[in-house]
């Protein structure tokens, strides 16, 4: 038995497995940390990430997804930094 690919490439195709607009799915990546990435200019995701995500945005529990580090955290620097600020 051959496995289906859950991979998802080209916006189109993330669009209609999500049966969304390109303007909702690009604010849900910029807002909601919805499971996509431009690689290479082509925008690449996957079936089970966003069925994950779904699951947890319909259950209220979306922290694995909406929790972001600091940039302080993110890129190692000291929390009392002035880098960024």
């Amino acid at each position: 038995m051959v496995e289906e690919s859950t991979a998802l490439t080209g916006m189109r195709a993330i669009c209609d497995y999500v049966n969304r607009s390109e303007p909702t799915v690009l604010s849900w990546i910029r807002e909601l940390d919805f499971p996509a990435k431009k690689i290479s200019g082509i925008w690449e995701s996957d079936r089970r990430l966003i069925d994950e995500w779904r699951r947890a945005q319909v259950a209220g529990r979306a922290p694995e997804f909406q929790q972001r580090l600091n940039p302080e955290q993110e890129f190692g620097l000291p929390e009392s930094s002035s880098f960024l600020r």
